[in-house]
């Protein structure tokens, strides 16, 4: 039996690359990973396939500087030899940050935070007003859920979350639940603010931070 373990590539999707969807960043990832000639484990049966997992897979239109995907590679595969060769195999807007051996498992991904960018014109100074006392009190959305759509109170998912006037831009620095049984969209956020404003901001920006354990330590 091959000798194996875990590698864990933290990377960023920015620009052009917020609108792929999750099965094309996945094709994108399996072909960089066959040019850059890694050796990886494949799953047994008729249709094997690299092994691969995504922590938190991103809604299209947004982008992200801390993503997350734990490969399985032969154990004498080399973590800088993956960075560097993947590197020179990923499409522009798409960079490795780091590569190495894993000591965590995904799942222990408990929150993740975000940096979202709103215009709203000649009101977006008091959207960011509003902003800071709508996200500090309940808020009931209409949330999407494996039972299907109900009215849920999302504020207890909302961890953190802070709205400046800054740019020009209101500016949300939130951390959100990531958990999957708490799983909490940023865009319920930008949503819940167009509604108090009764207008869909003229442009918006979101990019996800980062990434933490329970005890809101960075996750590795």
């Amino acid at each position: 039996m091959v000798q194996q373990k875990t590698l864990r590539v933290k990377f960023e999707k920015t620009g052009k690359l917020q609108y792929i969807s999750h099965l094309d960043l996945l094709r994108t990832m399996q072909t960089a990973l066959r040019r850059s000639k890694v050796k990886m484990i494949y799953s047994e049966g008729f249709n094997p396939h690299m092994k691969i997992t995504f922590a938190l897979p991103l809604s299209i239109g947004i982008e992200s500087v801390c993503e997350y995907m734990d490969i399985k590679t032969d154990i004498s595969t080399d973590c800088k030899e993956v960075k560097n060769n993947l590197s020179k195999n990923l499409p522009n807007d798409m960079k490795v940050l780091d590569v190495y051996e894993a000591e965590s498992k995904l799942t222990d991904i408990k929150y993740a935070s975000y940096t979202i960018y709103l215009d709203y014109g000649d009101k977006t100074e008091n959207a960011a007003v509003i902003g800071n006392k709508l996200f500090s009190e309940p808020l009931v959305v209409t949330k999407r859920t494996k039972k299907g759509e109900k009215d849920i109170d999302i504020q207890p998912m909302i961890h953190k979350a802070e709205v400046k006037y800054e740019y020009g831009c209101a500016i949300i620095n939130c951390t959100l639940c990531a958990d999957s049984e708490n799983y909490l969209n940023p865009f319920y956020l930008t949503g819940a603010l167009d509604k108090a404003m009764d207008m869909t901001a003229l442009h918006k920006r979101t990019v996800r931070v980062g990434a933490f354990f329970a005890n809101d330590k960075e996750f590795k």
